[in-house]
């Protein structure tokens, strides 16, 4: 550890003060990448830093963990309810706070979705498909897992 570090895995994981992937997957020091944002979304610096994970430090397999209960999906479902009443109040040419925007990218998730994420367990997963699907359509990691790079993801249950 003290030359270099050499994990075997990036996770991608809610900022939620009660997930810890290191002690959710029993870690060392080192062995895992962990990068951490609100509901687990993948953006621009989500993306460079497994970028940065995948092609310099050369780990081949990627877990989003999502949880369930998790704040940044509630307030994503309470802008789908405001919505659906006719009541969103959100500035598409982008004079919004940074939480605001990143709460709405994973309220547009669930606003596609057929099922419209009626119920927290459901929309955290409707939102971890979405970021999936973020991750796969990256011209980056579709190069990386045509390379052997592994992406798989899992729903982390606050209660246990």
């Amino acid at each position: 550890l003290k030359e270099a570090q050499k994990p075997e895995h990036i996770i991608v994981a809610c900022s939620d003060s009660r997930i810890a992937p290191e002690i959710i997957f029993n870690a060392k020091l080192g062995e895992l990448f962990v990068i951490r944002s609100i509901g687990e979304v993948i953006g621009d610096a989500e993306l460079a830093t497994i970028e940065y994970g995948v092609q310099d430090l050369g780990i081949k397999s990627v877990i989003i963990l999502a949880h369930t209960n998790c704040g940044a999906v509630a307030e994503a479902q309470k802008l789908l309810r405001e919505s659906e009443a006719g009541k969103l109040h959100f500035d598409e040419k982008g004079n919004n706070s940074k939480l605001d925007t990143m709460v709405y990218r994973i309220y547009k998730n669930l606003a596609g979705n057929s099922s419209n994420s009626i119920d927290s367990r459901s929309a955290s997963f409707d939102n971890l498909k979405a970021q999936m699907k973020v991750l796969e359509g990256d011209e980056q990691m579709k190069s990386a897992l045509k390379k052997g790079l592994k992406i798989t993801s899992g729903m982390y249950d606050i209660s246990t």
